[in-house]
């Protein structure tokens, strides 16, 4: 079945409702949290009386508003506390005292690693990455190996698996690979030659979903998984192009994509390295298994991690 059947098909696929269990004692982190997709995945889980949701936000004067939203959701006979905690996950300095500030969390039982951007032309981070490689990939992976030993702790003490959960995106089976170097992936994705807007979004979601499978298998005491939440009308579509309008014409609501995040959150319990739809799925991208996709995940892996422990001597 050809990517724009299954993509029509999914997006007319009813998806099932939350299950309505009781989240008491436990505390989630969502990034991205003040918009869109992140903000819904907040108020499923206040719905369903979590002890502790932090919202890690770039923006503290947005995410104050967001939290006044998230609380009108909150059930009255549960004080569930919202936390804004700032994080910047265009830097990693920032992600690295975010990362460190939880270590004085007596319990974290899950991630939601949410937040994203689309960027329409090339710009640099404070650490000299395309900005979208940074955000996308770079900033989420680090944040979860730096997360990993506290939920991994929680879950010793509570017995139950923590969980990390990525959003991800279908256009990862559409993107271009022509591009992408087996040999020096970070160095050609940084080049403003192998820039272009109409495809980096898509590459970046495609280069996340290569650094799954390692990271499920680095932590095979966690939950693991990457999520499809469908095409959403976000504030990610914010242009005004027409990404936007179709995003309005055409795309779920964010609740909607939200759900598929929240579903992985409330019921996994297996790692697996594609979600979909409120379940586990496959992931229709056959270069990520051919020779030149193996290369290229390896060796991405292998710098991103030889970076990230130049940050932290505990990776």
């Amino acid at each position: 079945m050809p990517f724009i059947t299954r993509f029509i098909a999914s997006q007319l696929k009813s998806l099932p409702p939350l299950p309505d269990v009781d989240l008491g004692g436990k505390v989630y982190i969502i990034t991205g949290a003040n918009s869109g997709i992140g903000l819904e995945i907040a108020k499923h889980l206040v719905q369903r009386r979590a002890s502790k949701i932090i919202l890690a936000v770039r923006d503290i004067a947005k995410g104050e508003v967001a939290k006044v939203e998230i609380l009108k959701h909150a059930k009255q006979d549960r004080n569930t506390e919202v936390e804004l905690w700032k994080v910047d996950m265009a830097s990693f300095e920032s992600v690295t005292d975010f990362a460190k500030r939880c270590e004085s969390l007596e319990r974290l039982d899950a991630v939601a690693l949410n937040a994203g951007v689309i960027m329409k032309e090339v710009e640099r981070s404070i650490d000299e990455h395309e900005m979208s490689i940074q955000v996308n990939v770079l900033s989420p992976v680090y944040l979860a190996l730096c997360l990993a030993p506290i939920i991994k702790r929680s879950s010793n003490f509570t017995g139950q698996k923590g969980k990390i959960i990525f959003t991800g995106s279908e256009t990862t089976e559409v993107a271009k690979t022509k591009s992408l170097s087996p040999s020096e992936p970070l160095a050609t994705l940084d080049d403003e030659k192998n820039f272009m807007a109409s495809e980096r979004y898509y590459q970046s979601k495609l280069i996340l979903q290569s650094l799954i499978k390692p990271l499920i298998v680095q932590f095979p005491n966690l939950l693991i998984t990457n999520v499809g939440p469908g095409f959403v009308n976000s504030p990610l579509y914010r242009d005004g192009g027409a990404a936007t309008v179709a995003a309005r014409r055409i795309g779920r609501t964010p609740e909607q994509g939200a759900r598929n995040v929240s579903f992985a959150l409330l019921t996994l319990d297996k790692s697996t390295d594609w979600y979909v739809d409120c379940g586990v799925a496959k992931l229709h991208q056959p270069w990520l298994d051919s020779a030149n996709g193996k290369l290229f995940s390896q060796n991405v892996w292998k710098e991103a991690l030889n970076e990230f422990r130049r940050l932290s001597s505990d990776l």
